[in-house]
């Protein structure tokens, strides 16, 4: 998806699409944001444009418009932002151009972690957590930073799309830019240890450099590998409701794709159900890809420093098992269905007996 920018006013000598975000604890809110709820801005009507003092609600929250700094330092009242269609943050429904102006959130309660689905194309951005605010070109520019007494990470793509999760309590925040969309503004606990696809639109196809969040768990569309040499950026991954993977209700279909799983937190096994029809397929196992002809290839084989196991009733349907200690998880195929992604954070048994050490015997029963 390529896009071009046009709204800067030689004359002015300064871009005239410029908007910021603020989720402030001092407004007062027609509620609060439940647990795991997100603000997607699907209460209101599309087209519809705010002005600064302008006030919405959407998911029981209140969002009241205030000005934006640019990044000479000069503060402006006079941008709009608008209820948009066109799914420009990676979301789906209505998102927000943010355009010279700042939104104040009021969520009601502390928010212990947030985050936020973006599409930057130009321009600098603001972003204040707890009153510590920040001016930066870019959101990439604050990806590890303490803000606010929260950490910041981002993961945003060539197509300017990404997301923006902060790790800590969260008692105001704002965010703006001058090219920005912004989307699923939400309270982002991990809501489950399996991401099962159900929170997902059916149909619906998600492309590279795309982003979805389901069960709390953030997962980016990337760059697929062909066997032995070559890649694409152009698969797709649409949300499927004929259980090919072998699990119930909606799975997903990896066509020449894959999907990077972001859990927040490391892990020490992950589980997931899968059908592959044919074609090579990638897993990449903290940091290290295997690139191999079928997803049989890579049954007791070891990974970025974790074991890999397949059980299943066939060869094409089972369950792939990953287990050691493990940071980051990507998988895709070119005829790959996957469904019940599940992980457990900690080990059962200290002494390593799950993974089959035998030395963990006793031969003394209580």
């Amino acid at each position: 998806m390529r896009f071009k920018w046009t709204a800067h006013s030689p004359d002015l000598g300064i871009a005239i699409a410029t908007f910021v975000l603020v989720f402030g604890a001092a407004n007062v809110a027609t509620g609060a944001l439940a647990p795991g709820d997100c603000v997607d801005f699907e209460d209101l009507t599309p087209g519809t444009v705010y002005n600064v003092t302008d006030s919405f609600a959407d998911s029981g929250v209140t969002v009241t418009a205030a000005p934006f700094q640019w990044s000479g330092g000069t503060w402006t009242s006079a941008g709009f932002t608008d209820v948009d269609t066109g799914n420009l943050a990676g979301g789906l429904g209505s998102d927000m151009e943010v355009n010279n102006l700042t939104l104040e959130f009021a969520f009601g309660r502390s928010v212990e972690d947030l985050r936020f689905l973006f599409g930057e194309y130009g321009g600098n951005i603001n972003l204040t957590i707890n009153g510590d605010f920040r001016n930066e070109p870019d959101f990439s520019a604050l990806h590890g930073l303490i803000v606010g007494g929260t950490l910041v990470e981002v993961l945003s793509s060539p197509t300017g799309l990404g997301v923006v999760r902060i790790t800590g309590t969260v008692n105001s925040f704002s965010v703006g830019g001058q090219e920005l969309w912004i989307d699923d503004v939400c309270d982002s606990t991990i809501s489950s240890d399996c991401v099962d696809f159900e929170d997902l639109p059916y149909p619906h196809s998600y492309s590279y450099g795309q982003f979805f969040v389901d069960s709390g768990a953030i997962i980016e569309l990337g760059e697929f590998f062909w066997f032995p040499t070559g890649s694409t950026t152009g698969g797709s991954c649409p949300v499927d409701n004929r259980q090919l993977s072998g699990g119930t209700d909606q799975d997903v279909n990896s066509n020449n794709i894959n999907l990077d799983f972001d859990f927040g937190e490391p892990f020490v096994r992950l589980d997931l159900l899968y059908t592959d029809y044919g074609g090579n397929v990638n897993v990449r196992v903290n940091g290290a890809l295997a690139n191999v002809a079928d997803i049989a290839s890579l049954h007791m084989t070891t990974l970025g420093g974790a074991s890999i196991v397949l059980q299943g009733p066939s060869g094409s349907t089972g369950q792939l098992i990953v287990t050691g200690d493990i940071s980051t998880f990507a998988i895709g195929g070119q005829e790959l269905w996957i469904d019940h992604v599940c992980i457990l954070r900690s080990s059962l048994f200290a002494d390593g007996f799950e993974s089959g050490n035998t030395s963990a015997w006793s031969l003394t029963v209580p």
